[in-house]
């Protein structure tokens, strides 16, 4: 008998342990986050926010939650910055929404190798198309969006927020 008492004893331990360790990560933010560096990341029914800026999410596509960045660090466009993104999906077609954003400053300008320039949806910025897919790049108060999608359509639809 007392040893039973000791295993549950060593069992309430160690679930206790494992809870707290699994609730430290654990949210309120109800489809919102950010973090003390200054990530921001929003997305309610079909809008999506990142760093103040909004998305329209195409109908029919859902989130990869797995996928959500929120101020991760990078080393993109030639510099040390940190991004926020996320992917969504609709059967096998993707789409990604990453805005990137330095931590000294904005960023002044962009250019884009092997690009053409291109307005689209009121967003001056550089097109390419990759692999069949359009990768549209722009900058906006100091920070670059970057849109991966896999027609000129769903890239226009997205920045129709």
């Amino acid at each position: 008998m007392k040893k039973i008492i000791i295993v549950l004893i060593a069992l309430i331990a160690i679930g206790v342990s494992i809870g707290a360790v699994s609730a430290e990560g654990f949210s309120f933010s109800f489809g919102s986050e950010s973090n003390s560096d200054g990530g921001d990341f929003s997305l309610n029914n079909d809008k999506l926010s990142l760093q103040g800026m909004d998305f329209k999410v195409p109908a029919g596509f859902k989130e990869n939650e797995s996928s959500r960045m929120v101020a991760n660090a990078t080393e993109a466009f030639g510099e040390k910055c940190k991004v926020s993104g996320t992917e969504f999906y609709n059967n096998d077609t993707n789409i990604l929404v990453k805005v990137f954003f330095a931590d000294d400053g904005d960023f002044k300008d962009l250019t884009v190798d092997n690009a053409t320039k291109k307005t689209i949806a009121g967003h001056e910025g550089f097109i390419t198309e990759k692999e069949g897919r359009m990768l549209f790049d722009y900058l906006v108060d100091g920070k670059i969006v970057e849109i991966n999608s896999p027609d000129q359509q769903t890239l226009e639809s997205i920045l129709k927020a």
